[in-house]
């Protein structure tokens, strides 16, 4: 339960500051937000309105709710990192398992109307569970030349066993994918300019193939305007040389006004 989750974030306040549990203020916060109040002054409304019932269920007492100032000082300095890390494996515990929940996406986008110290827009890199439509984790990125120790330590706080993780070309580097192999997952990955040589040697197993391939193929669908057809290839990793059994080479291919496209897969 969430509940679960937000009695295990640290508290950083001395015992005089302890008027209000910190899990009560969470959960209150979460509700508040789920309920669509915009803001910690409409929550903080919310909790006033609340019944007798919803006050206890929430921890706190009959007549005693928190005011505004005690929820942005409490938002303000909890450890935002380790409260992302709890909510995403409550999440991820509490999913229906289906091979559809196994996938996690990893991508960086620019926060519209934000602003960093250099009147610079924020960049975050965020980890993402397309079954359940859920951000597992998130982590403010430094920018250009930085997403890859970024993802690396956003990796580090996911559990990532039994699943599968997917991102641009950008992440196709070796100490991601070591990184996810090593937390138990396994990875789709495309291969692109950025690793030139992995690619030259992909399009030469498929091109020259020494292992028989499996072929997949789709019937052509409408979309954008377009008429695709998706082929996917796909040949085991030995194909490249010396790399741990169970790994799989995938070629996947759209018929269209798309380029083709080369991926790597492990899993």
């Amino acid at each position: 339960m969430l509940i679960e989750a937000f009695k295990q974030v640290p508290d950083f306040r001395d015992r005089k500051g302890q008027t209000y549990r910190l899990w009560s203020l969470l959960a209150l916060v979460f509700v508040g937000f789920l309920c669509g109040r915009r803001g910690l002054r409409a929550v903080y409304r919310m909790g006033r309105a609340l019944p007798v019932r919803q006050r206890l269920r929430l921890g706190f007492r009959r007549d005693k709710m928190p005011c505004h100032s005690t929820l942005t000082e409490t938002m303000r300095a909890v450890d935002a990192d380790c409260l992302a890390a709890l909510l995403g494996r409550a999440i991820l515990r509490d999913e229906v398992p289906s091979q559809a929940s196994r996938h996690i996406a990893i991508d960086g986008k620019t926060l519209r109307g934000s602003k960093d110290e250099d009147g610079d827009a924020e960049h975050c890199l965020s980890a993402f569970a397309h079954a359940v439509q859920k951000v597992l984790g998130h982590t403010a990125s430094r920018g250009k030349g930085m997403e890859i120790p970024d993802a690396l330590a956003l990796l580090e706080r996911i559990d990532l066993t039994d699943k599968v993780v997917t991102g641009d070309a950008m992440f196709c580097q070796k100490s991601i994918t070591e990184k996810i192999v090593e937390r138990g997952g396994d990875y789709v990955l495309p291969v692109k300019g950025n690793q030139k040589n992995l690619l030259e040697d992909i399009q030469t197993a498929f091109e020259t193939p020494v292992f028989p391939l499996t072929r997949w193929q789709e019937d052509e669908q409408k979309a954008h305007g377009r008429i695709e057809q998706r082929i996917i290839e796909v040949l085991p990793a030995e194909a490249l040389g010396p790399i741990p059994s169970g790994r799989v080479l995938r070629r996947s291919s759209k018929s269209s006004a798309s380029a083709r496209s080369n991926a790597r897969v492990d899993g």
